[in-house]
């Protein structure tokens, strides 16, 4: 595992379907979620978060990019996000 893979502000993900929050705090977790538990699998911001989250996890990219491009997917899917404050 990438140890540059935690992210230093995880982003709080909502299910509409189930009103479960989930916590994604790594490249791993954010990977996990696209491939399992989102609600559409096409979207030009879906298909890229996928790529630069793996390419995260294989070594390559920065966990700052897979974290924005992860953001961008969730508004792209209209999936309701919460981003803790920054202190």
């Amino acid at each position: 595992m990438n140890n540059n893979d935690d992210w230093n502000y995880p982003v709080m993900v909502i299910c509409k379907r189930t009103g479960k929050v989930y916590t994604v705090a790594s490249t791993k977790e954010a990977l996990e979620m696209l491939l399992n538990a989102w609600p559409v699998a096409e979207g030009k911001a879906f298909l890229m978060a996928l790529q630069v989250c793996a390419d995260v996890e294989s070594g390559h990219g920065q966990s700052l990019e897979a974290r924005k491009s992860f953001l961008a997917a969730a508004m792209e899917a209209g999936v309701p996000v919460e981003i803790p404050a920054i202190q």
